[in-house]
């Protein structure tokens, strides 16, 4: 923001405010007595008292709440919304939308009137680029709006004169009635924009608390102590700074990269081999830039938020369906707002592929037509790659239909093949996936603790490794879930493992992404897209591409699994591939290939034939069976251990000979615990665990579990008795 662009927007704020507070007229009607106790009082009834939670949009809310009021608390209403629209940069609101607002509240009125010129004009320039959240909570601001009205009005004129001429009396006041929404105050940042307009000489023009908490903090050095009062830091701060620099903006370099977080580098795909059935690549080079079509929407400035991008898509695509929209308005979004100097760039034409870095913000420049009016700055490395050439995950990512892609995960390997290294930065390096995965050999300490063989096990780890995903069945009790838990842990460490349980509800939405109502602090129900556990998963992956993340699925046949993976059967198989999810059309989404699945499966319903025949294609099966290693006599060697008798053992085995099928056998888990070493402990597993797994397996096959499993039966059997 420019110091006179600023300064524009606070004379305009301070004439309305002040003439409204010293005087009670309006700024709009000239003669109209707005500012008055009784107007606030109406708005104060008419909106705040009578809050409208449904989810229609603002204006549509406000007619039915004030539309049947005295034209002075409409024409209140307009002015109040003018000090909250007017500061928004064009990046935001178009200077049509913001007159568009205000035009009809005042429309209300039984007379007409509209914005005068010089307030209209004032509101063009803006310089507060308001995100969703501003736009969202305008309800709230407004209220604030009116509570501080409310009491500026009705203050004897001495101290509303005070108020006015004191910027730290101001401030008091106003944060006296920022209204509180379950312990959320969404008006916060109206709160900071007024401080400003109304006293730019020593509030600065930032709406975000936490934003003005980073530059104070920056800045700390020039303070003698910070303090508890944030604002006085940033006026003193500020004006040590202008003593020596003069105007300056915490927003304008060298000072803004000592305060901002910096965005990491990303790297892009860009087309432009068929730009309106035009090659425009070679002009890209020759030229230095890169561009996007999209020739039915209007010109957007250089940092659009996305509500504004999708509104002008909206216009200048109106026939289009709404997933068309969603799509363009995402990747019109990346290219004006998501972008930043000093990101990588790749495009391709036919089999060549070139690697460049984005120099400048989006501009627009009509002097070769439309098609190519978008652009960025590019300095571009003009020698071709082969695609050919480069790693499969690469290729894999180049494949992308969308106008615009994201290629970070494999920028390291484009650049440093087209002779760039210099430009990545670790970020970047970081999220190579083209890295080899880095899968630690299991040490013969892993063995055992498990009481398993070291063979099997890394036979096991190896298989996971080379398919992906795996599924460890079983009978009951032979330790499927607690070795898929030690095994991923082995492999990944306990932070990059995750575990999620099937259960015959449990969905896609549950699983993969999906949208869940919530409660605003404004009464109204909306909803969020929440990631579900594999999209948790694989975002928190692609941030270590070359450390494997595990993913457990405990009892997988439970759920119906064609309908909880959904589209990620593709992904399963084709692990490069990007496929677009149903719930987000605009954002590709791939399985990387360092997310490792483990599922378990108990046998004893035969479940395993059940599995469709892709799902079986999908994964590698390894039995876990009490017959076969590394179960059989898995439970012997854990009461060796725990120097425990071998009664258990001989137990187990003389139960499992009984019922002679590998797939209804009892596991040894249930004795694993040294509760097995006494009489009462060893008669509450049986007749708690191992009898009712019994009858469950047996029902309408053995009239009486007791008699031919019973632990007597048993005892006798093997000439044993329990002291």
């Amino acid at each position: 923001m420019g110091w006179d662009e600023g300064m524009i927007v606070c004379r305009a704020a301070r004439k309305v405010v002040e003439g409204g507070v010293l005087t009670g007229e309006s700024s709009f009607v000239p003669g109209l007595r707005t500012w008055t106790p009784g107007a606030a009082d109406e708005l104060f009834r008419r909106f705040v008292e009578n809050f409208d939670g449904s989810p229609d949009e603002f204006l549509v809310k406000l007619n039915r709440q004030i539309a049947e009021g005295g034209n002075e608390a409409i024409v209140l209403a307009a002015e109040l919304l003018y000090l909250n629209v007017m500061p928004l940069s064009l990046a935001t609101i178009g200077v049509n939308r913001k007159l568009e607002i205000l035009n009809r509240v005042l429309s209300w009125a039984s007379f007409e009137v509209k914005v005068p010129d010089e307030l209209a004009a004032a509101a063009s320039p803006g310089y507060l680029k308001g995100g969703q959240a501003f736009l969202n909570y305008r309800w709230a601001q407004f209220a604030f709006l009116i509570r501080l009205t409310r009491l500026l009005v009705k203050l004897p004129y001495g101290e509303r004169e005070s108020a006015l001429r004191d910027p730290w009396r101001f401030r008091d006041l106003a944060e006296s009635v920022i209204p509180d929404y379950d312990g959320k105050s969404r008006a916060r940042a109206q709160f900071h924009v007024l401080l400003f307009l109304l006293f730019p000489d020593v509030f600065l023009p930032v709406s975000v608390e936490n934003a003005k908490r980073l530059i104070r903090d920056a800045f700390a050095d020039l303070l003698a102590e910070p303090s508890e009062d944030l604002d006085r830091d940033l006026c003193t701060i500020r004006r040590r700074i202008e003593a020596e620099h003069g105007r300056f903006s915490f927003y304008d370099e060298p000072w803004r990269s000592r305060w901002e977080p910096r965005r990491p580098q990303k790297g892009w795909l860009v087309r432009g081999a068929n730009v309106d059935g035009v090659n425009a690549i070679t002009q890209w080079l020759a030229e230095g830039f890169c561009s996007v079509s999209f020739c039915e929407i209007d010109q957007l400035p250089a940092g659009a938020s996305r509500q504004q991008i999708k509104e002008a898509v909206a216009t200048g695509l109106p026939d289009a369906n709404r997933n068309s929209k969603d799509v363009t308005a995402g990747q019109l979004w990346r290219f004006l707002s998501v972008f930043q100097p000093g990101d990588l760039i790749a495009t391709v034409d036919g089999d060549a592929i070139y690697v460049g870095t984005i120099t400048s913000d989006a501009y627009y420049d009509l002097s070769a037509g439309r098609g190519l009016a978008r652009r960025r700055s590019v300095e571009w490395n003009p020698n071709a790659m082969s695609r050919r050439t480069l790693p499969e995950e690469v290729q894999a990512k180049l494949k992308t239909a969308m106008t615009i892609g994201e290629l970070t995960s494999v920028m390291a390997a484009l650049a440093t093949s087209a002779g760039l290294e210099e430009k990545l930065t670790d970020e970047v390096l970081a999220q190579d996936e083209t890295r080899s995965l880095i899968v630690p050999v299991l040490p013969q300490r892993f063995a055992d603790d498990l009481l398993m063989p070291l063979p099997w096990l890394q036979e096991t780890a190896d298989l996971l490794t080379a398919k992906r995903q795996m599924i460890l069945y079983g009978p009951p009790g032979t330790g499927k879930t607690y070795l898929a838990t030690k095994l991923g842990e082995e492999l990944a460490g306990p932070d990059r493992t995750s575990l999620v349980q099937f259960h015959p509800s449990y969905g896609y939405e549950d699983f993969v992404e999906g949208f869940r109502p919530r409660l605003g602090e404004n009464g109204m129900v909306g909803f969020d897209l929440v990631p579900g556990p594999f999209k948790n998963a694989v975002e928190a992956a692609e941030k270590e591409p070359e450390r494997p993340y595990v993913l457990l699925i405990d009892e997988i046949n439970r759920a119906n699994l064609a309908k909880v993976f959904g589209e990620l059967y593709f992904l399963l198989e084709y692990r490069n591939r990007e496929i677009t999810l149903q719930y987000s059309p605009d954002d590709p989404f791939k399985l990387p290939k360092n997310v490792l699945v483990i599922g378990t499966m108990n046998t004893v319903d035969r479940s395993v034939a059940l599995i469709d025949a892709a799902m079986r294609r999908r994964f590698v099966f390894r039995s876990l069976a009490p017959d076969r290693a590394p179960v059989d006599g898995l439970l012997r060697r854990w009461l060796e251990r725990e120097k425990l008798p071998v009664l258990p053992a001989l137990l187990l085995e003389e139960v499992n000979r009984r019922l002679n099928d590998p797939d209804r056998a009892v596991g040894p888990s249930y004795l694993m615990t040294p509760n097995v070493a006494t009489r009462r402990g060893l008669e509450l597993i049986w007749k708690g665990e191992i009898l009712p797994l019994l009858e469950d397996q047996l029902y309408g096959k053995v009239d009486d579990i007791e008699a031919d499993y019973g632990l007597p039966v048993l005892l006798a059997a093997l000439g044993h008795t329990l002291p």
